[in-house]
């Protein structure tokens, strides 16, 4: 769709009032109405007066620093909200739950832009996975952003110097995971260079080995006493905690991702078999899971408020847009009920409903239950994947402990007479 040329005051007025037509509620636009008054302000002190996207971008930059479209906290999120809201009628013509200015752009340098495209195209080929892709995007944006900024205008000039440099700097700025999955990245692009004939040196010899797996993380679990204070400081007596508490009781009971709570759709519930089958967004197999009593009935209790729209989604927003929840979303429900809860969560523990799946993992241990059933609950590839969840498992390491040796001692100068 073609965009239009309005003014930004046109553009805020226009907005409004298409939000308001929508259904937003007027506490919301009258939050974004002070986003955009401050948007107005900024573009006058800059001589401004026709909205671009481009000028949405600078003015969140210009706010908050260095932003990428990510914001980092409340107040951010507030205007970035109000912002894209703007940014839905100028591109769109309609206002949409889409945030088209969250959609992250990986910018190279224009000397790597087709050499990172090649290598791009290649992966893409190979059948990695999108989330991936996005990955390699960023840890090459990052890696080539590196390079021009310290003059190296071409990929035959790299030496080992510039690679050990860039991942020193990566390993102080970034996790062992991050920094992992650069070096991961790294090896296949050098390695694309040699076979395109970009460079001549194996440069991927120097590249250090980071060992990063799943055996060097302890899972993040909750009791059961835990879980069950998540679950009841929701209020069921409106329609979002219903909805909330379907959402948690499938993460808590069945052990199902995020991702596949937010995309189940009315034909996965079998109503008259009580199953739940769907096909897993991360590995894309089919999973049947029993619709347990508890479970069902909070489904229920949910579907009788639902918002009356037509979307095979079964979890949708409470307010208009009715558009469906995101895995994002669903964490941030998650995180908010742990903080209700009153719950001890220590440093570095996680807060999102994947640890509800690790929760379920903990107690199905505690009772008993088998690696290879818990396997198949979890739909885990073989039951390797599932050994993680031993290091949590504290009534059996209890049986593991070794007595501690006694120990004599002498003080130091002393003859022990």
């Amino acid at each position: 769709m073609q965009k239009s040329n309005r003014t930004i005051q046109e553009l805020i007025e226009r907005t409004g009032g298409e939000m308001r037509k929508e259904g937003y509620a007027e506490a919301t636009v009258a939050t974004y109405e002070k986003t955009w008054r401050m948007l107005l302000a900024y573009a006058q002190r800059n001589g401004i007066e026709q909205y671009t996207t481009e000028f949405a971008h600078k003015f969140l930059q210009d706010r908050f620093g260095s932003l990428d479209g990510l914001p980092r906290n409340h107040t951010q999120a507030e205007y970035f909200r109000g912002v894209c809201r703007l940014d839905d009628l100028f591109t769109h013509g309609i206002i949409t739950s889409k945030r088209p200015l969250s959609k992250k752009t990986y910018v190279y340098p224009p000397e790597y832009c087709d050499i990172v495209q090649s290598y791009m195209t290649k992966r893409t080929t190979d059948g990695l996975s999108r989330s991936r892709l996005l990955c390699f995007a960023l840890y090459l944006e990052r890696f080539t952003t590196y390079l021009s900024k310290n003059d190296v205008k071409h990929t035959k000039h790299l030496n080992s110097e510039h690679i050990t440099r860039f991942i020193k700097d990566t390993a102080d700025t970034f996790n062992v995971s991050t920094v992992g999955g650069t070096i991961s990245c790294l090896r296949g692009f050098f390695l694309h260079l040699k076979e395109i004939g970009e460079t001549t040196m194996n440069l991927d010899v120097f590249l250090p080995n980071v060992r990063n797996t799943s055996e060097d993380t302890i899972p993040s679990a909750f009791s059961g006493d835990e879980v069950n204070k998540i679950l009841s400081c929701i209020d069921r007596c409106n329609p979002k905690g219903k909805r909330d508490y379907a959402m948690l009781m499938l993460a808590a009971r069945l052990g199902i991702r995020s991702s596949d709570i937010t995309g189940l759709v009315f034909q996965d519930i079998k109503w008259n078999d009580n199953k739940i089958e769907f096909v897993q967004q991360k590995t894309g197999k089919t999973i049947l899971l029993p619709l347990v009593n508890d479970v069902g009935d909070a489904i229920v209790d949910y579907l009788k408020v639902r918002p009356q729209f037509d979307s095979k989604h079964v979890f949708l927003r409470m307010q208009p847009p009715y558009s469906r929840l995101n895995s994002g979303s669903l964490y941030e429900i998650t995180r908010s009920y742990m903080c209700r809860a009153d719950i001890h969560i220590p440093p570095g523990k996680k807060r999102g409903p994947h640890s509800l799946r690790h929760s379920l993992s903990s107690r199905l241990l505690e009772s008993s239950v088998p690696l290879p059933v818990i396997s198949e609950i979890l739909s885990h590839s073989s039951s390797d994947t599932t050994k993680i969840y031993l290091k949590i498992d504290i009534s059996q390491l209890r049986e593991c402990a070794l007595p501690v040796p006694s120990l004599q001692f002498t003080p130091r100068g002393c003859d022990g007479q």
